[in-house]
């Protein structure tokens, strides 16, 4: 009894740990996605501004998928 006892616990820690791991994955995803947008409307707003590409902060657009997904971004006056 204290075997079957001890496997459903194990087994429930590791259901547990799967879980975990895949909620933290999506906070990175979602982060990493938010900074992806932020890098993206740097160098755009650089870019209306007419700053030198080798000076300009933040990276253009390289996965087109900006304009799409980044709310908010829209292209500089």
């Amino acid at each position: 009894m204290r075997t079957k006892t001890l496997t459903a616990l194990g087994l429930a820690a590791i259901g547990l740990s799967m879980v975990l791991t895949a909620n933290l994955g999506a906070a990175d995803k979602e982060s990493l996605h938010r900074t992806y947008c932020h890098e993206v409307a740097v160098w755009s707003a650089e870019e209306a501004r007419g700053i030198d590409p080798t000076d300009r902060t933040g990276h253009p657009d390289y996965r087109g998928i900006a304009a799409e997904h980044c709310p908010g971004l829209r292209p500089a006056p």
